[in-house]
């Protein structure tokens, strides 16, 4: 047997290495921890989501017990119905007020950009046409986002800086199609958004999150990945997704390409964490799709001695090996 690694070793390790350093200076990686034992699941994700938090990270869990994690779309939409786009939008202006001179107003009532005004004894008009020039510059234009979603961007951040009804419409609209709410593009046409999100876009919108999570301040994103449920080989016909052993493949290339394309995100640290069949079940652990496991196997692995910086880790509540 592999070497194993307590929890909390493994979890310093990764707040230290990674969360501390590599992912704060905008590095993306994709780690497998592995419990053998199934009580050791709640203290990875709780250490996990502890650790992330104290960091400062956004932190977003999904679980394949009820999102199909076989989708990219799914997964996208899973994580950006926890992403506060409310608070993003409002920090990137606060962020744009202070690069162009002018004080922020913690009032809440009437526009935001009437306050600001106000604050600044400054003509509303003239700010409003100053910050708008400023978000078409820093989001609209903004290289690092796909064009639809940069769309939807620079519209989130003019609707809060501008209220008002027709503002809180355009929210509501923009984060239904963001979240999946709403799927149909009929809905975001008056924003010049004509594709839906879907298995072939969603990965660039991915993507793009993790980048305007960092420009609005967070260090990155923590996303802790429940894939339990994908082992599951036999269908107990109740409320959660029983995944197909094409299914099991398909969630195993969505990963692949995570691994494939992680120099394309910006601070975000993906946990995947399956149960114990995944080392070893032939029909649907990781044995069973080569090209995801030599991502994520260790050519070379020593008995006794644990590399905390391996792709995949065995967790286990005593640290042993043979």
């Amino acid at each position: 047997m592999s070497a194993t690694i307590q929890p909390a070793v493994w979890l310093r390790f990764i707040e230290q290495e990674y969360l501390a350093g590599f992912i704060r200076d905008g590095g993306s990686v994709v780690k497998f921890a592995v419990p053998l034992e199934d009580r050791l699941r709640t203290e990875v994700f709780s250490g996990l989501d502890s650790i992330g938090q104290r960091g400062g990270y956004l932190v977003a869990g999904i679980s394949a017990a009820d999102t199909k994690v076989h989708m990219i779309d799914e997964i996208f939409f899973r994580v950006a119905q926890q992403v506060p786009w409310h608070d993003l939008s409002y920090r990137i202006i606060a962020a744009l007020a202070a690069e162009s001179g002018y004080s922020w107003a913690d009032r809440e009532d009437g526009p935001l950009y009437y306050r600001l005004a106000e604050e600044n004894r400054v003509d509303p008009q003239m700010l409003l046409l100053d910050l708008k020039k400023a978000i078409w510059n820093k989001v609209y234009n903004h290289p690092y986002l796909s064009r639809d979603f940069r769309v939807a961007m620079n519209h989130l951040c003019l609707a809060e800086l501008t209220g008002g009804q027709e503002g809180a419409t355009t929210i509501q609209l923009l984060t239904d199609w963001l979240t999946g709410r709403n799927k149909a593009v009929s809905a975001v046409k008056p924003y010049q958004i004509f594709r839906r999100i879907n298995r072939a876009t969603a990965r660039y919108c991915f993507e793009s999150m993790a980048h305007w999570v960092r420009l609005a301040g967070y260090p990155g994103m923590v996303i802790l990945l429940d894939a339990q449920r994908v082992m599951l080989a036999h269908n107990p016909h109740d409320q959660s997704i029983f995944y197909s052993k094409a299914a099991v493949l398909d969630a195993y290339e969505v990963l692949r390409e995570f691994i494939d394309r992680a120099d394309h995100l910006e601070g975000c640290f993906l946990a995947v964490v399956p149960d114990f069949a995944f080392l070893e079940d032939h029909a649907r652990g990781i044995i069973s799709y080569i090209a995801l496991q030599h991502r994520v196997f260790d050519e070379i692995r020593d008995r006794s001695l644990v590399n905390p910086m391996a792709s995949l880790a065995r967790i286990s509540a005593a640290a042993e090996g043979n």
